[in-house]
Formats: structure tokens, sequence, C-alpha cells
């Protein structure tokens, strides 16, 4: 069966029946396999050097064959999958790999394929995160001279696009997104022998390894996508048992990481679930259930320590509330101080870090790092310094429009995950910047929400074939589940026709 597809203005282009013709690319995901594990198996074996040698030597042979091919499906679902290998081991080959792998497969898009490129290039959001994010980067190299000042947000922006690119081919989105669960398990598994406090941070060989949040994100994706819409976004609605577990061992790795902006993460769209999700309800709370005993199996382990830690880390009432929030309260402290000397502009982009420095002194001399530069641990902190109000009511816009057209998309055809990644990455800010590839998976993920209001250029293409809604009253169309909201926009169309 073919796909039915709406075509809307903004340029997603979105399947409106349930067809079971979508499959996973496994060739991508052998790819993926050949390029992750053997790598991080030397990591687990002391030598992530090699490791990254056998990455970055592998991906790039791979990656040139789909550039010369151009394969633009294969280079974009295999640079985003390993994504959360790529960030961790960057630093042995070249740290913006992330940026420039995946620009090229942008460009790529572009040449290979400009009409698709084209409809996703329509969404006004996207052209938007796209511009402000270039233009953002570029004043912060102005400013400061240092062209990797704030270059971090390209690798947000970079990362959400890829993801809105492949979601016009949702059996490689889901090669990807289980892709990145592939890459995820493999850095968890390989960090498992080195006996770290936080799984997924470690000294190995004598470098530092890893972040606990930038290890956590992807396993909250994983988990959540386990658990919401039935597992299809992963096209595992008709296999419960591979979603539980997906869902199990990311839930497993995520305790054991103690990231607390992760776990924070997944809580709140539990409970965003168990509100809106009344038809995967039974499989939340099973889910739920199983990782309670893992929890209380793994706290028998020698890593339970770790995590009794962690909670009172969090939660004993003897710690502060800086103690508690690992020096991040300071800089809420600090905060009103530096935006009311600039409260409309801020004090420009790439300044973050000086502007710490110099109000942690005006503040409280005894603040941690006072007086030494210290990026913002908070997206909203960190856009309120740089760019003001005016910064702050541009992310409050954006946001904004993609919790209102993710609760749109969930009124209209039932799936939440572009709601839960907006909520996700609203989380992330919280805690960390933000501007990384794996809060890019999120914000990608928001992006992909239908606005509610079809515009009357909306049309149906089937093969040539007619499939207005005049054709299905007289009864040429058969066997085809078509969404109501989808027919109910294709009646729009024809009442503005007529």
């Amino acid at each position: 069966m073919q796909s039915v597809r709406a075509h809307y203005e903004f340029g997603l282009t979105f399947p409106k029946v349930k067809v079971p013709g979508f499959k996973f690319e496994w060739m991508v995901l052998v790819q993926v396999a050949l390029s992750v594990l053997p790598a991080m198996g030397l990591v687990a074996l002391g030598n992530p050097s090699a490791g990254a040698k056998w990455l970055f030597a592998v991906l790039l042979l791979l990656l040139t064959w789909c550039l010369l091919t151009k394969n633009r499906l294969g280079f974009v679902s295999l640079t985003v999958s390993t994504i959360p290998v790529l960030v961790l081991l960057r630093g042995f080959f070249f740290y913006n790999a992330v940026n420039a792998l995946l620009a090229l497969g942008i460009i790529l898009w572009f040449f290979a394929s400009p009409k698709e490129f084209s409809q996703s290039w329509r969404d006004i959001r996207l052209r938007c995160l796209l511009f402000f994010g270039g233009l953002y980067w570029f004043l912060s190299y102005v400013m400061t001279g240092e062209y990797f000042s704030n270059l971090r947000v390209l690798e947000l922006v970079l990362t959400a696009a890829s993801i809105h690119l492949l979601a016009q081919h949702r059996g490689y989105l889901a090669t990807a997104l289980i892709g990145i669960a592939i890459s995820v398990f493999a850095i968890g598994f390989a960090f498992l022998p080195s006996g770290g406090d936080r799984l997924g941070h470690d000294v190995i060989d004598g470098y530092t390894l890893g972040n606990p949040i930038s290890f956590g994100i992807p396993l909250a994706l994983v988990f959540l996508l386990s658990i919401a819409d039935s597992g299809k976004w992963l096209l595992l609605q008709n296999h419960p048992h591979w979603r539980l577990a997906l869902g199990m061992t990311s839930g497993a790795l995520l305790l054991l990481s103690t990231s607390r902006g992760s776990l924070a993460i997944v809580l709140v769209n539990v409970i965003v679930l168990l509100f809106i999700g009344k038809r995967q309800r039974w499989m939340l709370l099973v889910s739920l259930a199983l990782l309670a005993l893992i929890t209380v199996a793994l706290l028998q382990t020698e890593r339970g320590p770790s995590i009794v830690q962690f909670y009172e880390r969090t939660f004993s009432p003897d710690r502060t509330l800086n103690q508690k929030t690992s020096g991040r309260a300071d800089q809420w402290s600090v905060f009103p101080r530096a935006f009311q000397d600039s409260p409309v502009w801020g004090f420009g982009p790439g300044s973050g870090e000086s502007v710490y420095a110099e109000y942690s002194l005006l503040v409280d001399s005894n603040l941690n790092f006072a007086g030494m530069k210290m990026a913002w641990h908070s997206l909203y902190l960190h856009i309120g310094v740089e760019a003001g109000l005016i910064g702050i009511l541009a992310l409050t816009l954006l946001l904004g429009l993609l919790t209102f057209h993710g609760l749109s998309h969930w009124r209209s055809f039932g799936e939440s995950i572009p709601l839960l990644g907006v909520i996700g990455f609203l989380i992330i800010g919280l805690s960390v910047s933000g501007t990384d590839s794996p809060s890019g998976i999120f914000l990608g993920l928001g992006l992909l929400s239908v606005k509610r209001r079809v515009t009357p250029r909306f049309a149906w293409e089937h093969s040539g074939k007619d499939f207005t809604p005049q054709a299905w009253a007289r009864g040429k169309i058969r066997n085809y589940d078509i969404h109501p909201s989808a027919l109910a926009a294709g009646e729009r169309y024809e009442q503005h026709k007529t």
C-alpha cells in the first residue's frame, strides 16, 4: 500500500494514513553498529583514543560513500544515529565534527532533493530557528573575536533541522531514533566496568570522558519513545516486548547516570502522559512498575550506594539549595543583578561568561566560582544575560508556539511526541544551556507538530488518483484508514475552491 500524504504550506509532509509499509532501514542500523560498538568496546578496554580512531575512520568512510551516491537519507540518519558517541569522542578527532557532519548532510539534501528540502523550508519555525541561530553565532564571533563562542548554538539548530528533514521519511526517522538507542546503550555498557560514581562520566586512560547530562538526555528520549504513542515513532507499535526492553534498559542506565535534569525530563513528561495518554496508561504503568523493581535490584548491586548518594544529595534537608543544585542556585542569585543593568539588549552575544565573572563578585565574593569565567547553566539565564528582554521574548515566542502546536497536534492526531519534545527541551533549559546535539533532538521532535489551521493549499497526492472527500463519498476510496482530521482538512479545501 502506498502512502497518502498531505502537503501543507509550512512544508512538513505528514502521513495521514496508517501505512503498514513503514520499515526500518536495516543497512543503516548495521552501519551504526559497525561504527559504534567496536569503538565503545575499545573505550571499555581502557583505550578511548583507539576507539575514537575506529569511530571516525569507519563513519567517515560510510558517509563518504553516501555522499558519492547522493544518499541523503543514509547520510543524515547515520549521522543522527551516532550523535551520542560523536559527542563523547569528538575531542580525540575534531571537536566541531558534529557541526560539520550535520551541515554537510543538510547541504547534500539540498542538492540531492531540492523539492523535499523546499517542503521543509516552508515551515516558518524551521527558517526562523536556522536564521536566528546562525545570526546569534555570527554576532558572538563579531563581538568576541572567537569563532567558538556560542558555536554550539549551530549544533542545536542543525540537529533540529536534520530531524525535521528525516520526518518526511518515517522509516528513516525511526531508524535514526533506534540508532540513537544503540549508541547511548553502547556508551552505558562501556562505562559500566570503569566503576565511576556516575555512569556516563569517568576518567579513562588519563582522559576525562562524558557528562551525565549529555548521557542522560538521549536515555530520557529513548524511554519516552518506548512508552508514548504506542511506540509507533520507533515503528514498534506491534512489538510491546521490544518496547519494554528499550524502556527498561534506558531507565536503568538513566538511574545509574544520576542526572537530575534527565530524570526531570522523564518525570514531567510521564505526568503529562498520564493526563493525555488514555490509551497508553496501561503500558506506562507497567513500565513504571518494572522500573521500580529494577531500581530495587540496582540498589543491591555495587552501584547501589551511588544511587543512594544521589538521592541524599538531592533531597536531604541537611544540604543547602546551592548544594542540591550543584552551584546553579548561585547563578540564579546573580542573574537579577546582572539583568537589571542591561534589561533590554543584554550584554551582547558571547558575553555570558565574562558577565558572570564580574557580577558574581558584586553579589557575593563567596559564591562558587566567584570572579571566574563560568557558563550560565540555564538556557534562560544565558539568553537573558546575553540578549536581554528581546532574547527572552523571542525564545518565549518560539517555545510557546511549539507548545501550542504540540497540543493541537495531539488533539488532532493523537500523537504526543511533538508535545513531549517541546516539554523536554523546556526542562533541559532549566539546568543547562541546551545548545548541543542531544538537546537538538528534543527540539527537532517538537518541530514536527502540525499547525492546527490547515491552509487552502491542501492537496492529496496518491499516484494521480482522486482522494478528495467527494471521491470518498462516491466509494472510490476503500481500505484506507484516513484520520478524520485529515478528511476535514480536505473538506475545507473543497469549500474554499467553491
